[in-house]
């Protein structure tokens, strides 16, 4: 019964304490007292080694609260030195590994957007640390009830203490000016491994540096400074130039940093970390994420291979785009083909159209032509007709000799005779064309004996006749005709 009520007091103690903040830690003070004499009341016997370390993690996961693979991770980078592993583990550093760890963690490829220089990540990735208390039965939850009065003063004074008297990082502009300052040793190969302007500065250079990708390197400089220092002997730099890449380097809390990821999305642990992003015109993407930066080699080939990944990844979608834009101009030039073809086939359609409606009129016009030339005829005819009716005789002081061009006629007629008896003579005669004109022998001239609607008639019916043989209203003595004068009859 005894060992059953301890277990229970145990894991009440483990499960029902608050997880600290990195605002709200334990005073030292407090914390140094409590893992001294935990430590302290311990002996550690070559024999009993594991027991030992199993007994030191039991005891950093009651004074943490954190599981046991946070706690093991702690211990072994401080070579189980609980007072250590506590100190940093409430401070929220990350104490420099004394073993190798194993690969760095790779966080899931992203498609988070930013313009250039960006604006906030909304996304929050998260880590171990410590976690949110359980509460397994009505007992815990009224045992952590009860406590909260004894734990509450402790918490307001030490984010009090920390408030007014912790210590103010100071905030860097350019990782320059944190290099210059801190590491001065790396001053001089500065400019070889980062960007050395701001990121505001990058879109300019674009067109001319052409990159692609942007490797970023956010430093904690309370953190673990082994990857840092790598950057400056290895050729990491050189590595992500050599693949298109530009390097920038910024220190946490700066303006840069904050534009590249907010404070807020580094939860409750803020270290040092790589994002990856692509570059598409003014706007950054991100890709990829890499938090866990303990073993620089590691990192190192992750970065390449992720800058691998998205150098193959932009060589599919470049050979995608070409094939769409073969595919569409391939489209456009069939589209133009046959616009080309059915502009074709309206043009013959209109012609064809056009060609038949001219030969529609032509023949319309022929057949009014015709018409109008038959009845052109016909009142010639009529006209003929009646004159060759009328029993009336030519009267008259003189002789005319009207020669038709298969025989002749004699009339008589008065100087003062109209030229029109001439014409109306002549219609008399069977012998007298329906179309004609007549001129003088001697001197030869035209007879101006026509009537003007007989004149309209020759004329419309293209004949061409003499505009002198339109009578005009004149006589006999006007035209020159005297006694025994002959006259001609000229069939059009």
């Amino acid at each position: 019964m005894y060992f059953r009520w301890r277990c229970e007091q145990q894991s009440l103690k483990r499960h029902s304490a608050i997880p600290p903040a990195r605002g709200l830690a334990t005073p030292r003070w407090l914390m140094m007292v409590c893992t001294r004499y935990v430590v302290l009341s311990r002996s550690v016997s070559p024999s009993n080694m594991d027991e030992y370390r199993q007994a030191l993690i039991a005891q950093m996961m009651e004074v943490t609260n954190c599981s046991q693979e946070v706690a093991l991770d702690y211990l072994t980078r401080t070579n189980y030195d609980v007072e250590t592993a506590v100190r940093h583990f409430f401070e929220g550093t990350i104490p420099a590994a004394i073993t190798s760890s194993s690969s760095p963690s790779i966080s899931t490829t992203s498609s988070s957007r930013t313009s250039l220089p960006g604006s906030p990540e909304a996304s929050t990735p998260s880590r171990a640390g410590p976690v949110l208390p359980r509460y397994h039965s009505l007992v815990q939850f009224f045992a952590q009830f009860l406590t909260l009065p004894f734990r509450l003063p402790l918490i307001v004074l030490n984010y009090v203490y920390n408030f007014f008297m912790g210590k103010s990082e100071p905030v860097y502009a350019h990782i320059f000016e944190y290099i210059s300052k801190e590491y001065p040793q790396y001053d001089s190969q500065k400019e070889a491994v980062f960007y050395k302007r701001r990121l505001t500065s990058l879109r300019s250079d674009l067109p001319t540096k052409q990159w692609r990708w942007l490797v970023t390197y956010i430093h904690d400089p309370s953190g673990s400074p082994d990857f840092f220092n790598s950057l400056f002997t290895s050729n990491f730099a050189e590595q992500v130039g050599s693949r298109g890449a530009a390097f920038f380097g910024c220190v946490m809390g700066s303006e840069d940093a904050q534009k590249i990821r907010p404070d807020r999305a580094f939860g409750k642990s803020r270290r040092s970390c790589i994002i990856i992003f692509v570059i598409k015109a003014t706007s950054l993407t991100r890709k990829l994420i890499i938090e866990d930066l303990s073993n620089p080699e590691a990192v190192a080939t992750n970065v390449d291979l992720a800058l691998i990944d998205l150098i193959a990844e932009d060589a599919d979608n470049m050979e995608r785009n070409r094939k769409q834009n073969e595919s569409r101009r391939l489209m456009e030039e069939q589209n133009r083909e046959y616009e080309a073809s059915v502009q074709r086939d309206l043009e013959r359609r209109l012609e064809k159209e056009k060609k038949e409606e001219a030969e529609k009129k032509l023949r319309e016009e022929e057949e009014e032509k015709q018409r109008q030339s038959e009845e052109r005829l016909k009142t010639v005819q009529a006209y003929k007709k009646e004159r060759m009716e009328e029993d009336t005789t030519a009267e008259g002081a003189h002789d005319l000799l009207i020669r038709f061009p298969t025989g002749k006629k004699v009339i008589k007629f008065n100087s003062d005779d109209s030229t029109e008896k001439l014409f109306n003579e002549a219609m008399k005669s069977e012998l007298c064309p329906l179309y004609f004109q007549m001129h003088l022998s001697f001197p030869k001239k035209p007879v101006p004996c026509l009537p003007q609607w007989y004149f309209d008639i020759v004329s419309a019916e293209e004949l061409e006749p003499k505009e002198e043989c339109l009578s005009n209203e004149s006589t006999m003595a006007d035209a020159g005709i005297t006694h025994g004068s002959m006259v001609y009859i000229d069939n059009l």
